[in-house]
């Protein structure tokens, strides 16, 4: 007699069962897992890699400027981010390092002056526009010592450095490539978080953690004036430590180490 039942028909050749596609899934999931955070840190380095180039470029145009204006540091407002890039939000020009680089003073377009764009950039400027990137802002990612190339006269930092300062300042206005010291340890530039960093008072939280590009805290690409580039963790109020100096002059540096560490309360 029949039971009623069908025929028990086997699986297809080459068919999934649940269980083997749940298996699936979850080797999948666990590859994932294993390799996104892999490609994260490559393409965080490939970043990084491409970021130091452009700093490297832009150290030699420094050099070439020297020549030109006889070892003189260029100073006026905002030079310290205005030397060079296109004009950004702000209109900014002339950018004087930019025919060192091929380009004319002024420029309007962001795709031609990528060479000061770091790729990694996400934003950090202090303020209410701290989410915009940099490069869309000031027109360059890359801010210089303000001790070299920036305003004649920078002002005092803080009421612990204020002797520091007032001496930095007498000789900044007239500086000479020719009149600073250890130029291997001296830092010129670097990715634009950098030179809030090292002053004394800190900058808004947010605005400092989105400025750390690379993916590790108070660590940024910086060139110093000999022309290397390194991945330096900049120390919050130092001016000199055994990796570095922000201090031009080797006559300072004992004011340096005196004024430096904690910072205000």
């Amino acid at each position: 007699m029949s039971s009623g039942k069908g025929p028990i028909r086997p699986l297809r050749p080459g068919a999934f069962t649940l269980i083997e596609l749940l298996v699936v899934i979850a080797i999948i999931s666990l590859l994932m897992a294993v390799l996104v955070p892999s490609l994260r840190a490559a393409r965080r380095l490939t970043q990084r890699v491409t970021c130091g180039a452009k700093l490297q470029q832009i150290t030699m145009a420094w050099h070439m400027y020297f020549d030109d204006y006889d070892g003189r540091f260029y100073k006026g407002v905002n030079a310290n981010l205005k030397y060079g890039g296109w004009i950004g939000a702000y209109d900014w020009w002339p950018r004087p390092l930019n025919p060192y680089l091929n380009m004319p003073v002024k420029i309007e377009d962001p795709e031609e002056t990528q060479v000061f764009q770091c790729p990694a950039d996400r934003g950090g400027a202090p303020g209410q526009f701290v989410r915009r990137k940099v490069y869309t802002l000031m027109g360059n990612c890359y801010g210089t010592n303000v001790f070299l190339i920036g305003q004649n006269a920078n002002g005092q930092f803080s009421v612990r450095t204020k002797a520091l300062d007032e001496a930095l300042d007498r000789r900044n206005s007239s500086l000479s490539i020719t009149q600073v010291s250890s130029p291997a340890r001296l830092l010129l530039l670097g990715d634009y978080g950098w030179f809030n960093q090292w002053k004394p008072d800190p900058p808004d939280r947010e605005a400092q953690e989105l400025a750390e590009w690379h993916g590790r805290d108070h660590t940024f690409n910086l060139a110093y004036l000999d022309g290397h580039i390194e991945f330096l963790e900049i120390q919050r109020g130092y001016y000199i430590t055994d990796e570095y100096t922000v201090v031009p002059f080797k006559d300072l540096y004992g004011l340096a180490q005196e004024s430096q560490g904690a910072e205000e309360p």
